[in-house]
């Protein structure tokens, strides 16, 4: 594999041995079908095995990719876990080298956008925009294929997008994520073919999973020995529509506020600010969209009504409009803004 290719899946051969045990051998393999032998199954007794990394592709990968310090795991999960890093880092190489060969034409349609689901199969129409990087990228034959990778905490989705449509890697992710018709998911693009993913329920509430409730599994320092920020996330990798969820802060508030379903908006984001200045102790509440910032004060131990306006008609937000609200502190709100067709909504300061 090239680093131009990205691996998009992980799967075992099993071989039974003269001794009447099964020796498993795991692969990557990329999207044009080339695989790569990554880890092998070594027995310790009848019931037990462990997992090491082959040395070939430590030894011919490891100059540029973070395999770590680590090469041998006690159970198949801890193993698939840095096979999803793999993934996820083959993915990145190919979407930043075209930054160092001075392709950054190609990522002026940074993107993020919301998709309301009502059956299993839904299109995608989002990925249109990368198709032609994809296929002057990695000389595609097909004009109407892609790959994606969906990100969701310490986890990872290869998807195959054909003909706008969610194929290969969709089920998975379909399942993972427990999705139900009228269900709202978020994609925020953090790089071309790489999108961070927040699911909503009904209830505009976020739906939190097993995953998520741990620290990040791509946050090693195995996997990221660059770290230059404070949100412990590379300057240049960092979502350019909400914060990165591999950043090492969690969130402490999340919600979604619906423009169509006619709740009032200064009651309903007044309550969870409310919420918020009690929870952190703050006076102030600063929202971000991009390089544009709000305050929303505290007055007599209430939300300024005044500023919270203010916030409100600087949006003019419309009638099928959707807004998401990330808080990862008082002085750290996000702010997206959707329009009825799910795509986020531009403005003078984006």
């Amino acid at each position: 594999m090239g680093t131009e290719f990205p691996y998009v899946r992980c799967f075992p051969k099993h071989k039974r041995l003269a001794d009447g045990t099964v020796r498993s051998v795991y692969y990557l393999a990329n999207f044009a079908g080339d695989i790569t032998k990554v880890a092998s199954s070594v027995p310790v007794d009848d019931n037990t095995f462990l997992y090491k990394m082959c040395a070939k592709f430590q030894e011919k990968y490891g100059h540029f990719f973070p395999v770590g310090q680590r090469n041998l795991w006690n159970s198949q999960k801890a193993m698939l876990r840095w096979a999803d890093k793999m993934i996820w880092f083959s993915f990145l190489v190919g979407s930043n080298e075209s930054m160092y060969n001075d392709f950054s034409k190609y990522y002026g349609a940074i993107f993020s956008g919301v998709l309301v689901f009502n059956s299993f199969n839904c299109a995608l129409i989002i990925v249109t925009q990368f198709l032609s990087d994809w296929d002057e990228r990695f000389r595609n034959s097909s004009k109407s294929s892609v790959w994606i990778l969906l990100k969701n905490r310490g986890k990872v989705w290869p998807v195959h997008v054909v003909h706008n449509q969610l194929t290969d890697g969709w089920p998975e992710f379909w399942d993972s994520h427990k999705l139900r018709s009228g269900f709202k998911v978020v994609f925020g693009c953090e790089r071309s073919w790489i999108f961070e993913v927040v699911v909503l329920m009904h209830n505009l509430e976020p739906l939190y999973y097993s995953w998520s409730k741990t620290n990040h599994e791509l946050q090693e320092s195995s996997l990221m020995p660059y770290v230059a920020d404070d949100l412990g996330t590379p300057r240049h990798l960092r979502t350019s529509c909400f914060p990165s969820m591999m950043s090492i802060t969690h969130h402490i508030m999340q919600f979604g506020y619906d423009c169509a379903s006619r709740k009032c908006i200064t009651r309903v984001f007044g309550r969870r600010f409310r919420n918020l200045f009690h929870d952190t102790g703050a006076d102030e509440i600063s929202l971000n969209m991009r390089n544009k910032r709000w305050s929303i004060c505290k007055i007599k131990n209430r939300v300024d009504r005044f500023s919270l306006e203010n916030f409100f008609n600087s949006l003019n937000l419309q009638e099928r409009d959707f807004v998401l609200v990330t808080a990862f502190d008082a002085a750290n709100v996000n702010v997206l803004v959707f329009t009825g067709d799910g795509v986020e909504r531009m403005y003078p300061w984006t």
